[in-house]
């Protein structure tokens, strides 16, 4: 049975620890790709774990340059 996972913004700054204003301070292309239900704001699971890679991949290579 798989577990709900709340697609909102507010969902996805719960899970990876970060403030609402803090989402809104990432660039727009370097936040995770969002969708849009009428006015709302959503985060697909797939998005989310692409952007998670991302951000890894990311610091893994300013680790390697440092």
């Amino acid at each position: 049975m798989e577990t709900y996972r709340d697609p909102s913004v507010a969902g996805f700054c719960h899970r990876q620890k970060i403030s609402r204003s803090g989402y809104y301070n990432i660039p727009l292309a370097d936040r995770p790709r969002e969708y849009r239900v009428g006015k709302l704001v959503r985060i697909s699971a797939e998005a989310e774990a692409e952007w998670v890679r991302q951000r890894e991949a990311a610091n893994a290579r300013r680790v390697e340059a440092a």
